[in-house]
């Protein structure tokens, strides 16, 4: 549901706002889409103003800048494994979904028509985009079968900065599939895709393909610029860990340089023992997206609160995992002049959410249980300065569904 009230009072509520140093209880006020005030009782001057302002009791609750899921599939009916922009942003209580490198260049002004500025689309939807002129993520990965991922003839540069620029207040990056032709140190498509960026960043996948040859991590690790984006950091056969559990020199080095780090669960691309790996190491993640699409909603990742509930379980701070949500999201994708932040003037993307403390919560990586003592449950968001009810959110909890391991050639 959604209020087209133009003023929107989040009364009494826990604000945090990590980026500002923020933890109050307050009330936030929401003008004509902006945050217009943040402190205690500010909400009472509203309904003056505005006597059919939209009045969200927030007590016992969290409200944070809006949570920003930067690795999903949502051009639904184009890649055929999408989901809903809507089912994973704003019913999830998410107002900010990034894409992940769903649509190549030619098929990208087709997507932007129909999902990201289509008029019934509530959730604001950025993206990455494949710097490949035809690429399409499809769940028989058809461009990979017949050959595309890895054919230089489907570059062009010219072509990809156009697009790029056309496009560029939604193209937050680029998704490299790092394939090679010949040369599993070498990918001339993350080489494409680093030139064609800029300062943007690049986010590349951790892992294999069927049909087409990816260079080595190794490679991989050396090639990242600072600033660029390991989706599936924390996967069980990434080859960031040597044989006795250490982080390798070239995924230490990344780290340095700056490289980000984001947990991209999907079905099989996270792994709590790897990530209690490389958090005992001191490498935590940057951001905690959820590579959400059809073969993993319904588990082992169900939502981006179940994610951030994950990140508990592993002995994360509760405002850190806020922070991984919000501005180390914001920052990742370069904008963080308008998202992650409650600041006053800026633009109304808020989350909602209830930090509960009646566990134990069971959680799963697909292959793994653990568990939290505390859970987010979504209750809803501010996008755009209009108020949308979450649904109800199916959990591992709630379901109960275990997985099997991946077979070791299925780790894409």
């Amino acid at each position: 549901m959604h209020s087209p009230a133009s003023a929107v009072v989040l009364r009494g509520g826990r604000v945090v706002d990590p980026l500002r140093q923020l933890d109050t209880i307050a009330d936030v006020v929401v003008v004509d889409g902006r945050v217009t005030a943040i402190g205690r009782h500010v909400g009472d001057r509203v309904t003056d103003a505005h006597p059919r302002a939209d009045i969200v009791d927030c007590t016992g609750l969290l409200v944070t800048p809006g949570f920003i899921d930067l690795h999903v599939h949502v051009m639904e009916g184009l890649g055929d494994f999408c989901v809903g922009a809507d089912d994973v942003g704003v019913e999830m209580g998410v107002p900010v979904v990034v894409d992940g490198g769903t649509s190549g260049v030619s098929t990208f002004d087709l997507a932007r028509t129909a999902v990201i500025d289509h008029p019934h689309t509530r959730t604001k939807v950025l993206a990455f985009m494949d710097p490949n002129q035809l690429y399409l993520a499809t769940r028989d990965f058809i461009c990979h079968r017949l050959h595309l991922a890895n054919d230089p003839a489907n570059l062009d540069p010219e072509a990809l900065a156009a697009s790029m620029a056309r496009n560029a207040d939604v193209v937050v990056g680029l998704k490299a599939r790092a394939c090679h032709v010949g040369d599993p140190d070498h990918s001339p498509f993350l080489a494409a895709a680093q030139h064609a960026a800029g300062s943007k960043p690049v986010m590349v996948h951790l892992g294999r393909f069927p049909h087409t040859p990816v260079i080595t991590p190794k490679a991989l690790l050396r090639d990242l610029r600072g600033g660029d984006i390991i989706t599936h950091a924390f996967r069980g056969a990434g080859g960031m860990l040597d044989e006795t559990g250490k982080a390798i020199p070239e995924f230490r080095d990344a780290v340095d340089r700056g490289v980000v780090l984001d947990i991209g669960h999907s079905g099989t691309d996270f792994r709590f023992r790897e990530a209690r790996r490389l958090f005992d190491q001191g490498y935590l993640p940057d951001t905690i997206s959820t590579d959400l699409n059809i073969f993993n909603i319904g588990g082992p990742v169900f939502s981006f609160a179940e994610n951030m509930t994950k990140m508990l379980a592993l002995g994360l701070d509760v405002v850190d995992v806020i922070a991984m949500a919000t501005s180390n999201a914001a920052r990742a994708i370069g904008k963080l002049d308008e998202l992650g932040s409650l600041d006053v003037g800026r633009s109304a993307e808020i989350s909602v959410t209830r930090l509960r403390s009646d566990g134990p919560f069971p959680v799963s990586d697909g292959h793994e249980t653990a568990v939290a003592e505390q859970a987010f449950e979504p209750i809803g968001c501010v996008r755009g300065g209009v108020w949308y009810e979450a649904r109800t959110l199916p959990t591992f909890a709630t379901v109960g569904k275990t997985w099997g391991p991946a077979a070791d050639d299925s780790d894409w």
